[in-house]
């Protein structure tokens, strides 16, 4: 193997988050200066100042010599995969694929050295028994901002060239030591409509485009690779002050012969520390934190955002409550942010970040990633008013009918998440019904939402220093009276008896239930997930509860070889080749499992993680893509290749059952200690329950040292003490 080394900067760097500086900021405050925070390319970008809107993206742009280029685009399949990121972020690999699958291709990793410096690492790998010539550009480019202009001052020599951008007061150098080089600019907004076509200009170094942008790339080629060999190549990008001179290659290339030692020392302690995970979780865990963007606005200011894939760059706020869940389970602090980014303060006019399906999946997930940050009351003290004022305007008088039901079609034409949901779907243009249709999930899972926060301000009440427990107090009187009325909302006018689900429930223009919607057939129109939500929110009685999990469990019904489908297979508008209708997503799975746990029905749990983790595997094995969605006819993925988003749960369910040091509970169930041993071989545990589930056997789940391990307790009015 041949490795061309430009230089490893030795010494260790603590990254300096940057921040608004206000008091009230919804950016990720833990992220640093450099990050995939593009929106267009996947590679990394640097933030001089958070403020502007404005990042100086790079990217590597790989290929054939003279054959063709691969543009990294994150807008659609280019042939990129996040393929392995560290928890920290400091070292952010991506496949390229130059000849599928595994013949040729380049694993180029960005390491974040410090705030100013970051090392490229390409290694090229050719697996067939041809040699095959590789080309390679890093691209440079000044994005975002609404003035200035984005041709910079390039000065180059041989090794390096530097840009200088008016409206970023730094200059960026990129040096490398392979010889056979050039410097070459593209005059064009988009890469990947300019270079294919640009292929066989071989002689040209300015593309002439449609000089609606520009970019600065160096060109390295050939890169001859020899049968069944590699080749690694060294890049440095730094960030200089603007008057400081480009820094002498030759200089830097002194040292590199102890500073490659040295970063081969560390990154050799880095791997004997990391957990051997399935290529599915490991993909995903790149996926996640590669899918983060800049900028986006929220209440005047750019921040940066954990999207559900790039595909997709803006707020989302219930696929959020996922990433963040996620999260959680890779960087606890960062899982944290996220579920806080979408909370307000009362100083803020809104009552939480909105857009899309209107559900506090923010409120779901605080449990276990309260549980995650080592369950810090400061941070439960902060979360909880700004939880719980997202909870009092989505059960208002604005959204609660008389009936005691809620009714969101006027946030958003989504309910549940599930775009083409038969009920949902056909309603959306018959806008005067469906205001007085109602679905199920809306109600139920603000139900179970009310008693988690219950939950949540009867611990806070509980603490010895505590000193608003009168306030607390209301807060569970004001929950038990939403508990009351949401319930009976559905209890007395949703159950549909010779069908065996709830419905969706029609009202008059009084508010008054007049019956469950069905087709013109008379079939309940809602043999779906929605048509089980009740049982989240632990109002089902227990003959309802047994049919309901018959429906869900049951094959050919709501179970399928790919695990729970959004719509009965028995539903005569069920779908093969729908979005939701037809196909099995995470997100409502993920619900459902914590409900198990709730109903101390861990196997039912059990193989709705195992049926989502294999099916998983499979396919990022064959694929290397994070898809949406698996579909029932084939059991093949499908939807964006590179989604994070509601997939998530992958991340949550492969800890519960193989990460040592992983507690997993219901939704009724709070952990309030958790106290392990040095070796993750025992854990002791302090538990606290929803009071509706006193007296009921629960799961808890602990993954020790030697494998997850399942009790079954019956809640308790105090706390309790569980060692395993």
């Amino acid at each position: 193997m041949r490795r061309f080394l430009l230089t490893l900067l030795s010494c260790v760097t603590i990254l300096a988050p940057i921040s608004m500086g206000g008091t009230v900021s919804h950016d990720i405050a833990s992220l640093h200066k450099w990050g995939p925070y593009s929106k267009d390319y996947y590679g990394i970008s640097h933030i001089r100042d958070l403020s502007s809107g404005i990042q100086v993206e790079f990217c590597l742009v790989a290929g054939q010599y003279r054959r063709n280029f691969k543009v990294p685009c994150a807008l659609w399949e280019s042939g990129v995969h996040p393929w392995r990121v560290s928890a920290d972020m400091k070292h952010i690999c991506y496949r390229h694929d130059i000849e599928w699958k595994d013949q040729v291709y380049i694993d180029a990793t960005w390491h974040v050295m410090d705030d100013d410096k970051v090392l490229l690492e390409t290694k090229c790998v050719n697996n067939t028994d041809l040699v095959q010539n590789i080309n390679l550009q890093l691209a440079v480019r000044k994005a975002g901002g609404v003035e200035g202009q984005w041709v910079p001052e390039l000065k180059e020599d041989k090794g390096w060239f530097s840009v200088k951008y008016p409206e970023v007061n730094a200059t960026y150098c990129v040096i490398w030591d392979y010889p056979l080089s050039e410097v070459r600019t593209w005059n064009c907004a988009r890469l990947e409509e300019l270079m294919p076509a640009k292929v066989h200009d071989h002689v040209r170094k300015n593309m002439k485009g449609d000089f609606k942008g520009h970019f600065t790339a160096n060109f390295l080629r050939p890169v001859v690779l020899r049968p069944q060999s590699d080749t690694t190549l060294w890049q440095l990008i730094v960030c200089l002050d603007r008057d400081t001179q480009a820094p002498d290659p030759q200089q830097l290339n002194q040292n590199r012969l102890l500073q490659a030692e040295q970063s081969d020392k560390g990154k050799g302690l880095r791997d004997s520390t990391i957990q051997i995970t399935p290529l599915g979780v490991q993909l995903l865990q790149a996926t996640m934190l590669t899918n983060v963007v800049y900028p986006i606005d929220a209440f005047g200011e750019p921040i940066r955002h954990f999207c559900p894939g790039k595909h997709w760059d803006s707020l989302y706020t219930w696929d959020c409550g996922f990433i963040g869940w996620g999260m959680s389970e890779i960087d606890p602090l960062r899982g944290y942010e996220i579920i806080r980014q979408y909370t307000t303060t009362p100083e803020e006019e809104a009552p939480f970040v909105h857009h899309g399906t209107p559900l506090a999946t923010q409120i779901l997930a605080i449990g276990d990633v309260w549980e995650r940050n080592g369950c810090d009351e400061a941070q439960l003290k902060e979360i909880y008013p700004r939880l719980k004022r997202f909870y009092d305007y989505m059960t208002g008088p604005r959204f609660r009918r008389k009936s005691g039901l809620l009714e969101t079609w006027n946030l958003f034409y989504n309910s549940g998440g599930w775009d083409d949901y038969p009920p949902q779907w056909t309603l959306r243009p018959q806008e005067e019904l469906r205001s007085r249709t109602l679905p199920m999930v809306s109600t139920s899972y603000y139900i179970r939402c009310a008693k988690i926060l219950r939950l949540l301000a009867a611990h806070m009440a509980s603490g010895s220093k505590c000193k608003d427990r009168s306030a607390y107090t209301a807060d569970i009187k004001q929950f038990d009276a939403d508990i009351k009325d949401m319930s009976a909302g559905i209890v007395a006018n949703a159950w549909d008896a010779q069908t065996g689900w709830f419905g969706y429930v029609q009202h008059d223009q009084e508010e008054r239930p007049t019956g469950i919607y069905r087709t013109d057939e008379g079939v309940n129109f809602n043999m779906g997930l929605d048509g089980v939500t009740p049982l989240v929110a632990g109002i089902t009685d227990e003959a309802q509860t047994a049919v309901l999990l018959g429906h869900i469990f049951t094959e050919g019904d709501l179970w399928s070889p790919c695990g729970i489908t959004a719509v009965s297979q028995k539903a005569p508008y069920y779908s093969i080749d729908g979005y939701w209708n037809g196909t099995v997503w995470m997100p409502h799975q993920m619900i459902l499992w914590k409900t198990m746990l709730d109903l101390g029905l861990p196997e039912r749990a059990r193989q709705i993680a195992d049926t989502a983790l294999a099916n998983w595997e499979r396919e990022c094995e064959d694929s290397y893509n994070c898809y949406e969605h698996f579909m029932i006819e084939t059991g093949r993925g499908g939807g964006w290749c590179n989604f994070s988003g509601l997939s998530s749960p992958i991340i949550n369910w492969h800890n519960a059952y193989h990460k040592p040091g992983t507690v997993s509970t219901g939704f009724g169930t709070l952990v309030t200690g958790a106290t392990w041993a040095e070796d993750m071989s025992s854990v002791q545990l302090t538990l606290e329950f929803d009071k509706d589930l006193t007296g009921k056997e629960v799961a808890v789940i602990a993954c020790l040292a030697s494998g997850p391990k399942t009790i079954l307790v019956k809640a308790t009015k105090k706390p309790l003490t569980l060692k395993f």
